[in-house]
């Protein structure tokens, strides 16, 4: 190290939430990743991750393994989807937290989430107050 100069300390890694959705709910996937973002953390989003040409499958567990916890909208579309079954099972296999959003369905709608704590997607902003603080411990520990 040069003389007088001082090291930097290395910034924190980004506390980073997956959002699996169908396509048909994009738009209200899309509003939950701005609110997450003004949060300080970092959204794993289909629509700004994927690229054309990624092999879909290899990009959405990059995803996931790159990601702390995970959130699943849980809609009349989405139990329909495989993808978000996909979604579901590995965040699972990670032992990663995975919170459903329900949008108009039922607790037990998708069967990978029975028996998991769900949020009522009219209730947002109350998964928003504890995600902060998982952002802010996480900030503490890592910084």
């Amino acid at each position: 190290m040069v003389k007088g100069r001082k090291k930097r300390k290395a910034k924190p890694a980004a506390y980073v939430v997956f959002i699996s959705h169908s396509s048909s709910d994009l738009w209200i996937a899309e509003q939950m990743a701005k609110l997450i973002s003004a949060l300080g953390a970092n959204v794993w989003l289909d629509k700004k991750d994927l690229k054309g040409g990624d092999v879909m499958a290899d990009a959405i567990i990059g995803g996931i393994d790159a990601c702390n916890e995970a959130l699943v909208l849980v809609s009349p579309k989405s139990v329909k989807s495989h993808w978000v079954i996909y979604e579901i099972g590995a965040v699972s296999g990670q032992h990663k937290r995975v919170t459903p959003i329900l949008n108009q369905v039922d607790p037990d709608a998708i069967a990978p989430m029975k028996g998991v704590k769900s949020i009522d997607l009219n209730q947002f902003d109350d998964f928003l107050i504890q995600l902060k603080k998982r952002v802010i411990e996480q900030r503490k520990t890592k910084g």
